[in-house]
């Protein structure tokens, strides 16, 4: 009899897919990947909207999708990070949220008074929307579904972390730091891999070849994970579930 498969959703992996490439060398995972591509280049993943709130009104698609889908042992979400960013630094926060001190949940929508001519009132506004839609849902996602094992991917010092767990009430325990740049990445771009996992990942924190500001790659580009970084955590995951199977096994032999 043929092992059952892992099976791994995998949330916005709908730019380059590096979550569905990294799996590649690992057969017992299957991976679906989730999204929708902003630059329309890429057919390879279910096309969803992750930012979807049609239920409001009715519309429940976003879940009929995912229920029709095998259940998740594993979900996977890099959700959008431009609204939560600091690479759009403003006073008390940045373009999209203005934070105020000493409390992190001090959240505030930025006046369009606040803006200048450095950033786009109408841009922001949207991103901060698209932004707190895709984390909303990705964390719907995770509480409806209940994979053994969960991981979201962001930007180490974004302010999304402080959204999750002030705001949505959401927490996660363990935080995962690495670099990206350990991975061969040309930025050093710290990052969070928060799970209900630990992780063993590179905390080294090699400089960075280029500098981030003037990276004039594509969105997906800018996007992507290196797949080596990927490819060790990937076997991380499959231990934690075997060990978690045979622990199972035991408790019902006991």
């Amino acid at each position: 009899m043929a092992k059952k498969k892992i099976i791994v959703w995998a949330l916005f992996d709908s730019g380059n897919g590096c979550y569905t490439q990294a799996a590649k060398a690992f057969p017992q995972m299957r991976v679906y990947p989730i999204g929708i591509d902003i630059e329309q280049k890429n057919r390879h993943f279910i096309p969803l909207d992750l930012a979807d709130y049609s239920r409001l009104f009715g519309d429940h698609t976003l879940f009929r999708t995912l229920d029709r889908l095998p259940k998740p042992d594993v979900i996977l979400a890099s959700p959008p990070c431009e609204s939560w960013s600091l690479a759009s630094g403003m006073k008390n926060g940045n373009a999209c949220w203005r934070q105020l001190k000493p409390t992190p949940a001090h959240f505030r929508i930025r006046m369009r008074a606040d803006y200048n001519s450095r950033f786009n009132y109408d841009r922001s506004f949207l991103n901060r929307v698209n932004g707190e839609l895709c984390i909303y849902n990705t964390i719907e996602i995770i509480k409806r579904y209940q994979p053994k094992v969960y991981i979201i991917e962001n930007p180490a010092f974004g302010r999304i972390w402080d959204y999750i767990e002030h705001i949505l009430g959401f927490s996660i325990p363990f935080d995962n730091l690495t670099f990206y740049s350990d991975y061969g990445f040309f930025v050093k771009k710290p990052t969070k891999f928060k799970s209900n996992i630990p992780l063993r990942l590179s905390r080294q924190g090699l400089p960075s070849k280029v500098i981030w500001a003037k990276f004039k790659g594509d969105y997906n580009e800018r996007s992507n994970i290196p797949l080596s970084l990927l490819r060790e955590i990937y076997p991380q995951i499959i231990q934690h579930l075997q060990d978690s199977k045979n622990d199972n096994d035991t408790k019902e032999i006991i």
